[in-house]
């Protein structure tokens, strides 16, 4: 009993902080709040860097909630994993709500980057190549 009280406060400590890591790497090196997208932001004429900050302000704004859900999810699915008697019917139920969750994300992914698209912003002007587009955050997620 002790220890699942453990495995509770922690998993709420990790929540947490997630939540706090997760606006915080969105906005402090990743994307388009950082320098990584500016890099190739230069090439841009001044219409596509405004319509590409707005296009990814509004792609962080709207998969926020996604993001931090499902990095909670992956803490509980860690949790779930190192526990003594690990819950084979409980890890999978999580690892489906994870692969629903990073569905989602990759469905608001290929808004953005259509939504890019149609303003006329060149797949390589964003720094898409390596960490600063489509792809993941260090494992943490989508950016």
């Amino acid at each position: 009993m002790k220890q699942n009280k453990q495995i509770g406060l922690a998993l709420v400590a990790m929540a947490l902080m997630a939540m706090g890591s997760t606006s915080a790497l969105a906005r402090d090196g990743w994307g388009n709040h950082g320098g990584m997208w500016q890099q190739g932001a230069s090439t841009l004429t001044t219409e596509q860097q405004t319509a590409a900050q707005k296009i990814h302000d509004d792609y962080y704004t709207q998969t926020s909630a996604l993001r931090q859900q499902l990095a909670s999810k992956r803490y509980e699915y860690n949790a779930l994993l190192t526990a003594s008697t690990p819950d084979s019917n409980k890890i999978n139920a999580v690892a489906k709500e994870m692969a629903s969750l990073n569905q989602s994300l990759d469905e608001s992914r290929v808004k953005r980057d259509l939504a890019l698209a149609q303003a006329g912003v060149p797949r390589g002007g964003m720094g898409y190549s390596g960490c600063g587009g489509g792809g993941h955050m260090g494992g943490m997620g989508h950016w």
